[in-house]
Formats: C-alpha cells, structure tokens, sequence
C-alpha cells in the first residue's frame, strides 16, 4: 500500500501481518512522523468548543459578547488529519487483520487496540525482555561460522532488546560483540582492549578493524593452501623422476654375456684356449708350457 504525503511524495507503508509489531510500529511511527500526522495518533483529535456570539441585553449598539456552548465539535483540519493516519494504518494491514480495528473512529483508538492486541501486557512483555536478555548475555561465535553470519545474529537481538524498551548503549554493545568472538579473533580482541578507548570507541570502528583483521588472515590461509598444493605437486614431480630413472637405467643395460679377462686383455675362445693380444694361443689339450 502507498500513501501520499502533504508535500505531494509517497511513502510505502510496511505491511503487517501479525508478526513482529515492534519492529513494525517503529516503521509506521516513522512513516507517520514523515507524515505530520503523529500528533492525532499520539495525542488524538481534540473536540473543540463552539464559541457563539451572545446579545448583550443592554440594546442595539452594543458589543457581543461570545460564550462557549455545550455543544463541541472537531476542527475540519483535525478530521481531515485523523483521516489520512487512519487509511495508512488500515492499508498497512492484512485482510485478515483488518477486523480487528474495523469499528474503530479515530487513529489513536486503532494504533492503541493493535498495541494491546499484538504488543501484550506489561508481564508478558518482562518475561519476553528477560529471555532476550539471556540470549544476549550467552551469545557466543561458533567455531566455523563467518563473522558475518555473526554480526546478523549478534544485532538481531540488540534490536529485539531495543524493541522491548530495553536500553543498550554503545559500549555494552562494543564490549559484548568482543567478547562473543571465536578464538579465532583472540589476536586483534587483544589489541583492540589494550589499544583503544573502549568507553568512547564506536561499534562501527570495532566491525572495520575485525573485518580487515579477518581479510588479512585469510588472505595468509589462501597463501598456505598454495603452498602447500605447489610442495605437494613438487616432491610429486621428484618422486616420479627417480622412479623413472631407475626403470630406464636397468632397461638401457644391455644384457652382455661375461666374458672373462685377465690384466693384460686376454680372453678365452670358445675352443676352450687362451688368446692373447698377439694372436698366438696355447692350446690346453697339448700341455702347453
């Protein structure tokens, strides 16, 4: 649903189904605000008296005087107001939950009844604050989940807290986010504690340091993935080439029947006598010297 503003812009009513009021009237106050159309949700629209003139008994001539009636009524510029708010509101709400303020006038009468409907009393809402409460107290990073992950889970329940009506101020902020990080960050909690103001450090400098903390060691993590990969592709390569060497150095050894020598080259023929290197031989069936 959209709704048109006094200055001719148009803004964009969320849409409600039931769920999360909280966050959902903090919206339409906003919108509302934006609007010029608080007041008559806030405050409500104000009957105001009807001031008629009175004759003055003592004749003609005379000045009127004028003098507040029963009756009242309520302004044109009020009902034109309380009008517009009404629309936004019931335009924001679903078909379902549009019965609950069908009979209802005025704005202010329907934002209360939704109040009470949705919002709860004040018992059900301390019970609600203190469960919240324990899930901010306890919350931890877990091993293996992103720091974004945790940052959307960590400001998920500093707005629950919030919408409850509970104060959280910046440094409780500051200080529970550094101590619900993993070990993981124990280096730059470190530095960030002993460095830094904790009472005047905001938590948008405390989200950048851990983010360029975190991009610097993963960036050290991909480094040593590569390492490590490029050493195992090597002593890959090694082994492989020692292993070739070896089969190739006892196949190119060529299979030589042994012939022996003695110191000066001679060798034995296959007749069974003994050569030398001048040609004359000695054959052994003869009884050669």
């Amino acid at each position: 649903m959209v709704g048109s503003s006094s200055s001719g812009g148009d803004l964009r009513t969320p849409q409600f189904d039931g769920a999360n009021y909280d966050f959902w009237a903090v919206k339409m106050e906003t919108i509302l605000i934006a609007h010029d159309l608080w007041d008559v949700v806030e405050v409500g629209v104000q009957p105001q008296p009807v001031l008629e003139e009175e004759e003055d008994s003592r004749g003609e001539g005379s000045e009127a005087e004028q003098v507040p009636v029963e009756a009242s009524t309520i302004s044109r510029e009020d009902r034109i107001k309380n009008a517009k708010a009404l629309s936004l509101i019931q335009g924001a709400l679903t078909d379902e939950l549009f019965p609950c303020i069908r009979i209802e006038k005025t704005v202010k009468g329907a934002w209360d009844t939704l109040r009470r409907e949705f919002r709860g009393d004040k018992k059900v809402r301390a019970v609600k604050l203190q469960a919240v409460i324990a899930d901010f107290e306890y919350m931890r990073m877990t091993d293996g989940e992103s720091f974004d992950s945790n940052l959307a889970r960590f400001f998920g329940t500093v707005n629950n807290l919030k919408s409850l009506g509970e104060d959280v101020f910046e440094t409780r902020i500051v200080q529970k986010l550094l101590m619900s990080l993993s070990r993981r960050y124990k280096s730059i909690v470190s530095i960030v504690e002993e460095t830094l103001d904790l009472d005047v450090l905001r938590v948008e400098e405390v989200i950048a340091s851990i983010k360029v903390y975190d991009k610097k060691e993963g960036l050290h993590d991909e480094r040593d993935k590569l390492v490590g990969t490029e050493r195992a592709f090597s002593s890959l390569k090694v082994g492989n080439n020692q292993v070739h060497g070896t089969h190739k150095g006892s196949q190119s050894r060529p299979n030589q029947k042994w012939k022996g020598q003695d110191k000066k080259g001679s060798n034995w023929s296959q007749n069974g006598s003994l050569n030398n290197n001048n040609g004359s031989s000695w054959n052994n069936s003869d009884g050669g010297n």
